[in-house]
C-alpha cells in the first residue's frame, strides 16, 4: 500500500478515535478541558486528511471523501445533542399543533399546558424565538415523524451531507482540488456542530451553496435558494445585495415570495425574531473578537463601533461585487466580517463560512477551526465559577492565532483581474547536465501541444550535450534564477511554464491549466504541485509541507512546477536573476500582483537528492528559506539577493 494512503488512513484513525472519545462523554458539560484537547486532535487530523490525501482523482476521490466523512459522523451519533435542540423540537411541535411560536416566549403562561421535559430543558425560555418561519415548518414536519431528540441530528446530517456534495461540485467548477473539501468534511467545528450536537445551520449552508451554484449559471432559482437559506437562518439576509446583478435582477421578485408565503400563518408575531435577536445581542458578549478588543471603551462604544465597521465592510464589498468581484469571494468577506463583528459568536457559527473557505483555503480560518475548541472552557467556568462564558484572555487565546495566521497569509496579497487570456504557454527549463531526464520531459511536453508554444532550454554550462536539437537553447551563468531569467527573456507567450528538467508532467496538464486560467482571472501564478518518484515517509513529509506552504503561505518552490502570468511578472519587476531562492522571491513578488493558485495536479520529480542525509538536508532548506525571508524583511529584496549568492555556495558546495 502506498505510503500516502497509509498516512491518510492513519490520520482517519486518529480522527475516529477522537470522535469516539467525544461521543463517549455522557453530557454536554462533561470534561470540558478534555473536549478542548480532543477538538484540537480532530483539527490536526483534518490537516493530515487534506494534505496527505491519496493520489486519486475524480469519482475515486469523491468516494473516499464521502465514505470517510460518513464514518466519522456515524461514530459521533452517540454524542449528546445541544440543549438548543429542545427548543427546536418544542417549537416544531407547537407549530405542528397550530400554535404560533412568535406570539409569546416559551415562558408565557399561555403555553403552560405545554411545559414538558423538552420545555424544562430549553434555554432562554423568556426570550422569543429567533428562528424564521421556514425552519419552523421544517421542524414541524420532523416532529410529525418523531419528537425524539435524534431527529435533529438526522436533519443536521442531511443538510451537512448535502453541503458536502454541493461543495464537491463547486470545487470542480473552480478547478480546485477535490481534497480541499476535507477542510469542511473533517473539520472539528462541522463534525461537532452537526454530527454531535445537531444544529440545523447545515440546512442553511446547503441552501446557500445551491444559490451560489445557480447564480454561477445565471439561473433564476438562485433567488429561491437564497430565500430558503434566509428562511432557515436570518443571517443570510446580509447577502441579498450581493446577488443583485444585471443577469439575476429581472427575477428578484422570486425572493419576496419565498420570504412571505411561509410567513403568512405567523403574521401576528413576526416582529418577535427581530426583537429576540436584539435581546440576545444585548445579553452579553461571548467569544466576540472585535467587541472584546474594543472592550476597554465600554459596551456603549464597542458594540455600535462593531456594527458600524460591519456596515462599512458590507457596503464596500457590495460595491466591489457590483464592479465584478466574484460572488463567492463577496459572500465570504461578508460572512467573515459578520462573525468578527458580532457580539456573540457560538462555535457552530463558523460553519456558515467553512464551505466557502474550502473553495480557497485560508490559513486564518483553518487555524480558528482548531483554536475554537477553547469555546468549551465555558462549561468549565460554569461548573467552577457558576457563570457561563469566559473572559477576554480566553477569547484572545482563541482569536489571536487567527489574526496572526491571517496576517501571514495576506501580508502581500492583492486581488485584481487581468485582461490577458491564455493563447499559448512557453516553457522554460533550467538545466545543468540533466541527461536523459531532460529529453524525456521535452518529449512528454510535445505529446500535448494544445497550448504549447516554444520550449527554451536555459543551460547553465552542461557538458553532457543532452540538449534536444528541436528546442531553443540559451546559455547563462549557473544558478536556476539566472538561467530562468535568461530563458524568460527569450519567450513571448502570455504565460511561462517553469519546469525542472527531472519533471514528469501529469497527463492532461494542458487541459488542467486551460481550465484554471479560465476560472481564475485574478491569478498571477499557478502551481501544479509536486510528487516524488519514490514514495517514503521522508518524501511524503516534504510533499505535505511544500503543499501546505504554498496553499497557506503563497510561497512555491521551483520543483512544484510554476506557471507565471507575463503581465504580472513584468509589473512585479521581472523574474529575479539570482542563483538561489528565486522561487521564493518570485512568489513574494507575484503575490503583490494577484493570487497564487495551487492546482493540485502534481507533476512527478526525482527524489534522488533526498535519498541520503535527509534530516540534514531538510534542516538546511528550512534554515535557508527562513534566513532569506528574514533578510528580505529586515533589509529588502536587494540585500536578500546578495545573501542568496552565499546560500548558493552553501547549497551547492
Amino acid at each position: 500500500m502506498p505510503a500516502r494512503t497509509v498516512a491518510w488512513l492513519g490520520c482517519l484513525s486518529v480522527q475516529a478515535i477522537a470522535c469516539a472519545a467525544w461521543a463517549a462523554f455522557p453530557t454536554l458539560e462533561a470534561a470540558p478541558l478534555a473536549r478542548v484537547g480532543w477538538f484540537a486532535v480532530i483539527g490536526f487530523g483534518m490537516l493530515g486528511m487534506m494534505f496527505l490525501f491519496p493520489d486519486v482523482a475524480g469519482k475515486s476521490a469523491r468516494r473516499r471523501l464521502i465514505a470517510a466523512a460518513i464514518l466519522l459522523r456515524v461514530i459521533l451519533w452517540a454524542a449528546p445533542v445541544s440543549d438548543d435542540v429542545n427548543r427546536y423540537l418544542w417549537e416544531g411541535r407547537l407549530v405542528r399543533d397550530g400554535g404560533n411560536p412568535y406570539a409569546a416566549p416559551a415562558s408565557d403562561p399561555r403555553w403552560e399546558n405545554r411545559r414538558d421535559a423538552q420545555w424544562q430543558a430549553m434555554n432562554h425560555r423568556d426570550i422569543p424565538t429567533i428562528y424564521p418561519p421556514g425552519i419552523q415548518w421544517i421542524l414541524a414536519g420532523a416532529t410529525a415523524v418523531t419528537s425524539d431528540l435524534r431527529i435533529a441530528k438526522i436533519l443536521a446530517l442531511a443538510g451537512d451531507l448535502a453541503t458536502l456534495l454541493l461543495l464537491l461540485r463547486l470545487l470542480k467548477d473552480h478547478a480546485a482540488p477535490l481534497r480541499w473539501a476535507g477542510l469542511y468534511a473533517f473539520n472539528p467545528v462541522v463534525l461537532i456542530a452537526f454530527a454531535a450536537e445537531g444544529h440545523f445551520d447545515s440546512l442553511m449552508n446547503a441552501a446557500l451553496l445551491a444559490a451560489l451554484l445557480a447564480a454561477a449559471r445565471h439561473q433564476s432559482t438562485a433567488w429561491i435558494w437564497l430565500g430558503v437559506a434566509i428562511q432557515i437562518k436570518l443571517v443570510c439576509l446580509v447577502l441579498v445585495p450581493l446577488f443583485v446583478t444585471r443577469r439575476l435582477l429581472h427575477r428578484a421578485w422570486m425572493l419576496p415570495l419565498v420570504l412571505i408565503l411561509p410567513s403568512v400563518p405567523f403574521l401576528t408575531g413576526l416582529t418577535e425574531p427581530w426583537h429576540a435577536d436584539r435581546l440576545v445581542g444585548k445579553s452579553g458578549s461571548f467569544n466576540a473578537p472585535l467587541v472584546s478588543a474594543l472592550s476597554s471603551l465600554g459596551e456603549s462604544v464597542s458594540r455600535p463601533a462593531s456594527l458600524l465597521i460591519f456596515a462599512a465592510i458590507l457596503a464596500i464589498t457590495t460595491l466591489a461585487r457590483w464592479r465584478g468581484m466574484a460572488l463567492i469571494d463577496a459572500c465570504r468577506w461578508v460572512l467573515a466580517s459578520l462573525l468578527v463583528c458580532s457580539p456573540v459568536v457560538h462555535f457552530w457559527y463558523l460553519t456558515w463560512l467553512l464551505p466557502l473557505v474550502a473553495i480557497r483555503p485560508s490559513f486564518a480560518w483553518t487555524t480558528l477551526s482548531i483554536t475554537l475548541g477553547g469555546y468549551f472552557i465555558a462549561w468549565w467556568t460554569l461548573a467552577n465559577a457558576g457563570w457561563w462564558g469566559y473572559g477576554h484572555a480566553v477569547t484572545a487565546a482563541i482569536w489571536l492565532p487567527w489574526l496572526i495566521a491571517g496576517a501571514l497569509q495576506h501580508r502581500t496579497a492583492r486581488s485584481r483581474r487581468f485582461s490577458s487570456t491564455a493563447s499559448t504557454v512557453d516553457v522554460v527549463i533550467p538545466t545543468l547536465n540533466a541527461g536523459p531526464a531532460l529529453m524525456n520531459l521535452v518529449a512528454r511536453l510535445r505529446t500535448e501541444p494544445d497550448l504549447l508554444g516554444k520550449i527554451v532550454i536555459a543551460d547553465g554550462g552542461s557538458t553532457d550535450h543532452s540538449i534536444d536539437p528541436t528546442t531553443q537553447r540559451i546559455t547563462s551563468p549557473p544558478g536556476r534564477g539566472n538561467q530562468i531569467a535568461a530563458g524568460i527573456a527569450a519567450t513571448e507567450a502570455p504565460w511561462i511554464l517553469i519546469a525542472h528538467a527531472d519533471s514528469i508532467p501529469r497527463p492532461g496538464w494542458h487541459r488542467d491549466l486551460q481550465l484554471a486560467i479560465d476560472r481564475h482571472p485574478q491569478a498571477a501564478l499557478f502551481v501544479f504541485g509536486q510528487r516524488f518518484d519514490r514514495s517514503g515517509t521522508g518524501t511524503l513529509l516534504i510533499e505535505a509541507l511544500n503543499e501546505l506552504r504554498v496553499v497557506f503561505g503563497g510561497v512555491a518552490f521551483g520543483d512544484q512546477t510554476m506557471v507565471v502570468r507575463r503581465t504580472a511578472l513584468q509589473a512585479s519587476g521581472g523574474f529575479p536573476a539570482q542563483p538561489l531562492m528565486e522561487d521564493v522571491e518570485v512568489s513574494l513578488r507575484l503575490a503583490r500582483q494577484g493570487r497564487i493558485v495551487y492546482l493540485g495536479k502534481e507533476w512527478t520529480v526525482s527524489a534522488r537528492k533526498w535519498r541520503s542525509g535527509f534530516t540534514a538536508r531538510t534542516w538546511l532548506v528550512i534554515r535557508l528559506v527562513a534566513v532569506y525571508q528574514l533578510a528580505r524583511i529586515l533589509r529588502g529584496p536587494a540585500y536578500a539577493a546578495t545573501v542568496s549568492g552565499r546560500m548558493y555556495r552553501t547549497y551547492y558546495p
